[in-house]
């Protein structure tokens, strides 16, 4: 078989948009001729990350990461180079069955593998058990909470029997004793045994589809145990990292624009019942970064919906402020009588869920409420700690509109003076600056004359075939290495080409430091088209550059030298090259 040809991987690269591939990833929002979205290289608050349909590639321009589609792929999946240039022509349907891909297989932690082989073996077994005579009360009990069979088969639903089932199958499967008790799923005491028996399994999955947990339910009046044990953490189930739905929801989130983040597993199914599939969960522990680094993969705005007792709402409060620190707009859902969905749909069905969903408050609103409920209105302290609380909460608020009505809002609330309480926001520092120029600043490089020449000149090269051959002709070389190696991919491409594209020339160069520099380049707010004068005087600047460190060479040599005649000669160099600068 023959190996890929540069040309196929053009063709390859062609057959698809960045744009529809990105998109698949990232939320993109139209801005201009570009698209924009919140950076997943780096922490990013405010979208920083172009994607342009015209020139196929991305780029941030605070963490400065960029490149084409196989680039985004590769950064983004963690995958190499051919591995990317495979995935992307699978999305375009380019057939590769002629060509020869060498791909590196990564080597795999010998560990991991049996921990996720032996959670795919409980699902499976789980799920067998489930549908026998053993499993029949537990799957009656899930009928009268309105699980259908189509329900049970989405999220893979099972049913773990008293006898130790997982242990008896690890053991003919040949598992060690070590490696189950490392899943979680087999406890070592006297003894070894399964973790759970007689309960409802559901799996949970990792941000990939892999099971790498379960969660165990109760069913029978009879048992006192804890209504739920979940699996342990372990060597594959990070808590922190994981959200309940997540591989599943991705359409549905980027169909409705948003995405529900609620409480537990039962809250997903029960809005799954409902119609409702752009959901995941934090299945009980505190918002992470990773859950936000997660959920930043989806989408940019979040509807919150955590319990309604007092703990889930304090939990509500903390997870909003995260969210809004990291970017994301947020809209919170208090359920009515500290009910969860859950409870809401089985008490009130599918139009009780959708009514109650359909209440949303900012979280400035939610919060005023929420530390109302703690203040006695009755005790100036109460109201004044209060008042300096929400006072600094206004103060992030951007749009003076918003601020105005949020103070009205605190004045009748708090019991103090609209003017009292403007005049304490006034006399505050909001706690946001501005983030994105802060970052931005850190890129800017002073530059002199010599350098900036050669930076606007191979913008031009870029976007010009002919700018391209009076470089070649006229000054052919340039004294910062980086930008002298980028003109000569330049050159070198027009030999076969009319016109550059971007995209294509940055996959024939791959290095990465020169990558990012060519997509600076690129993006620069230089006017086209260009002025023939413009471009003279950026290679006479070169030249004279040129000139002017042989000069500093020859004058180093003339320090140095003692013989007469050698001086003589250097002399006459350096007074040819004073000469040169009238004749470019």
């Amino acid at each position: 078989m023959a190996r890929l040809p540069q040309e196929k991987i053009n063709e390859i690269r062609h057959s698809v948009d960045i744009v529809d591939v990105i998109g698949q990833y990232l939320p993109l929002e139209k801005s201009g001729r570009n698209y924009k979205a919140l950076c997943p290289f780096h922490d990013d608050k405010n979208p920083s990350m172009s994607v342009s349909p015209d020139k196929q590639i991305f780029m941030c321009f605070v963490c400065g990461t960029g490149g084409n589609v196989f680039t985004f792929l590769q950064k983004y999946l963690k995958i190499s180079y051919i591995e990317s240039v495979k995935k992307v022509a699978e999305l375009g349907r380019v057939d590769l069955r002629d060509y020869h891909l060498d791909v590196e297989k990564r080597p795999e932690n010998k560990e991991h593998v049996a921990l996720y082989q032996m959670h795919q073996e409980a699902q499976k077994i789980y799920s067998y058990y489930l549908n026998t005579k053993l499993g029949l009360e537990a799957k009656t009990y899930l009928m009268n909470r309105h699980f259908t069979d189509d329900l049970i088969k989405e999220f893979q639903i099972g049913y773990a029997p008293i006898d130790p089932v997982l242990h008896t199958a690890f053991s003919k499967l040949g598992y060690s004793e070590i490696d189950m008790v490392k899943s979680g799923l087999v406890i070592e005491s006297q003894s070894h045994f399964d973790r759970y028996h007689d309960r409802i399994m559901f799996p949970l999955y990792n941000q990939q589809g892999q099971v790498v947990g379960f969660s165990g339910r109760i069913y029978k009046p009879t048992q006192t145990d804890s209504k739920y044990i979940n699996s342990p953490e372990s060597d594959i189930f990070v808590k922190g990292q994981t959200l309940y739905h997540y591989h599943q929801c991705r359409e549905a989130v980027k169909q409705a624009g948003f995405i529900y983040l609620l409480e537990g597993f039962m809250d997903v199914i029960a809005m799954y019942k409902a119609g409702i599939e752009n959901t995941v969960a934090i299945m009980g522990t505190a918002l992470t970064k990773g859950h936000i680094q997660a959920l930043r993969r989806l989408t940019t705005q979040v509807y919150l919906c955590l319990d309604g007792d007092q703990a889930g709402q304090a939990a509500m409060s903390k997870a909003a402020r995260e969210l809004e620190e990291a970017g994301f707009k947020v809209k919170i859902i208090v359920l009515p009588d500290g009910h969860d969905p859950d409870e809401i749909y089985e008490e009130h069905g599918q139009l009780g869920l959708e009514e109650a969903l359909h209440k949303t408050l900012k979280p400035i609103e939610f919060l005023m409420d929420f530390e109302y409920r703690m203040v006695d209105p009755l005790n100036y302290d109460d109201r004044k700690n209060y008042l300096e609380k929400m006072c600094f909460e206004i103060t992030q608020i951007t749009d003076d509109i918003d601020r105005d009505y949020y103070m009205h809002i605190l004045s009748s609330k708090s019991g103090f003076s609209y003017e009292v309480i403007a005049q304490h926001v006034a006399g505050m520092k909001p706690k946001k600056e501005e983030y994105v120029y802060q970052e931005v600043k850190k890129t800017i490089r002073l530059v002199d004359k010599y350098k900036k020449a050669e930076h606007d000149l191979l913008f031009y090269m870029l976007n010009s075939k002919d700018v391209a051959a009076k470089y070649e002709a006229k000054a052919g070389f340039m004294y910062n290495d980086q930008y002298r190696v980028i003109a000569s991919y330049i050159v070198d491409y027009y030999r076969h080409h009319t016109f550059i594209e971007v995209a294509d020339l940055i996959d024939s160069i791959q290095k990465e430091e020169l990558v990012q520099t060519v997509l600076e380049i690129s993006q620069s707010a230089l006017p086209l088209p260009y002025e023939e004068k413009a471009i003279d005087d950026y290679i006479q600047t070169i030249a004279s550059n040129a000139r002017k460190m042989k000069k500093d060479q020859l004058l180093e040599q003339f320090n140095y030298i003692l013989d007469p005649s050698q001086k003589a000669q250097i002399l006459s160099e350096i007074v040819k090259l004073e000469s040169e600068k009238e004749s470019i």
